[in-house]
């Protein structure tokens, strides 16, 4: 008796400095501009930026604004999936909201799109919900670069909606993958379906398309069973899901997606397709020049295909692919917007340099103009205050005539 009063007594003792993390209620971004509900969530114009965890569902009723997450966690609560209902992100009737590095869970929807167009949800982290992305009476979305692990039902749920984009996302060990019903003409590709336990897919009443042709590809299939004979990292046979959908250029391993850069406002990505492990990405315009690391069991072949867009670099004449400073002459193939590079050598822990000849310009062809304008005035101004005892060859000099 003795000892479990004291075990009680250090128990109450102890209650009052657990620090239990509750939801106070929803977060509205109004249409006003206005945040309502937190002083979490940091306005700068049209931007919206985390500034440290958040444990509310946050609605959106605002357009052409970016809710940005900065890498924090937007979690309900409830545990296991969430309360039934309770939606991470709401983006009901609105257009051109971007959803972007927040890292989710614990919600019965992580987000939700109805009726609404021209939103893009990219780059979150859509862990241990009960549905992940659910789209519905929706179109012209683009949902990419997310990673959606560990999710119980629908992993993304696409339902009565068309022309929407699910692009290089990671579907990875759910219980269900991709779900679509009453659909026609989404895009899907470039994504990595791994292990979704019930399906990878499910269909109704749909008609998609699963590739951007060749020699851009498909998607990674965990249980595709095809073989690639002709050393192109693209599988010989199609991926078949039912008579109206086929994957007909599924890729051999999955695919990695690398951020290269913005420049006048636009993203451009660099897709790797190895059966190594890829890290160290980087770009430099200046040399023209893509670097990146390689790592695989001794004894064994790698490969790559290194997708590039040729509005970020391009060659002259021929690219230069050196594999720890030892050249290695690639595959080449094109189509109008890239260029794709397939070459293979021994594993190792090794460094790859892409060399071509032309880059995207370090400064964006918009900041030209007012360069220019700006030389200009500091050219007539010096010209004006030369003084006046100089000779015309001094002043021309000084000048630049």
């Amino acid at each position: 008796m003795l000892i479990l009063l004291l075990f009680l007594s250090i128990t109450l003792v102890s209650l009052p400095q657990i620090e239990i993390v509750k939801a106070e209620g929803t977060i509205y971004i109004r249409s006003d501009g206005s945040v309502e509900g937190t002083d979490k969530i940091q306005q700068d114009g049209n931007v919206y930026t985390f500034t440290d965890d958040i444990f509310d569902p946050i609605v959106v009723q605002r357009d052409n604004i970016v809710v940005d997450g900065a890498g924090y966690i937007l979690q309900g609560i409830g545990g296991g999936m969430g309360i039934h209902g309770i939606t991470g992100v709401s983006i009901d009737d609105r257009s051109n909201v971007t959803v972007k590095n927040i890292q989710m869970k614990n919600f019965f929807y992580s987000i939700r799109l109805r009726n609404s167009s021209n939103n893009t949800i990219y780059g979150n982290k859509i862990i241990e919900n009960h549905f992940g992305i659910d789209v519905s009476d929706s179109s012209f979305n683009i949902i990419s670069g997310n990673t959606l692990t560990n999710n119980d039902a629908f992993c993304i749920y696409i339902s009565s909606s068309s022309n929407n984009t699910i692009f290089g996302n990671n579907i990875t060990n759910n219980e269900r993958g991709i779900t679509i019903y009453d659909s026609i003409g989404n895009m899907i590709s470039h994504n990595n379906l791994i292990n979704n336990q019930k399906y990878q897919i499910h269909l109704r009443d749909a008609n998609t398309t699963w590739d951007d042709g060749y020699p851009s590809g498909g998607n990674y299939w965990s249980d595709y069973k095809g073989t690639d004979n002709d050393g192109d990292a693209i599988g010989d046979t199609p991926y078949v899901i039912d008579e109206n959908n086929t994957d007909n250029y599924p890729l051999m391993v999955p695919i990695k997606i690398f951020d290269a850069g913005t420049w006048e406002w636009i993203p451009f990505n660099v897709d790797v397709v190895s059966n190594s492990t890829v890290s160290g990405f980087s770009f430099n315009p200046e040399s023209a020049l893509i670097r990146l690391n390689i790592d695989g069991e001794d004894g064994t072949t790698g490969f790559c295909r290194v997708t590039i867009p040729k509005d970020l670099l391009t060659a002259e004449d021929s690219w230069t692919v050196l594999v720890d400073g030892a050249s290695v002459t690639p595959t080449v193939n094109e189509d109008a917007s890239n260029t794709y590079l397939y070459f293979t050598y021994n594993h190792g822990t090794k460094t790859v340099e892409i060399i071509g000849t032309d880059a995207i310009p370090e400064f964006p062809s918009w900041a030209i103009l007012p360069l220019l304008l700006v030389a200009t005035l500091v050219a007539i101004l010096c010209k004006k205050r030369l003084p006046k005892n100089l000779s015309n060859q001094q002043k021309s000099f000084i000048s630049g005539d």
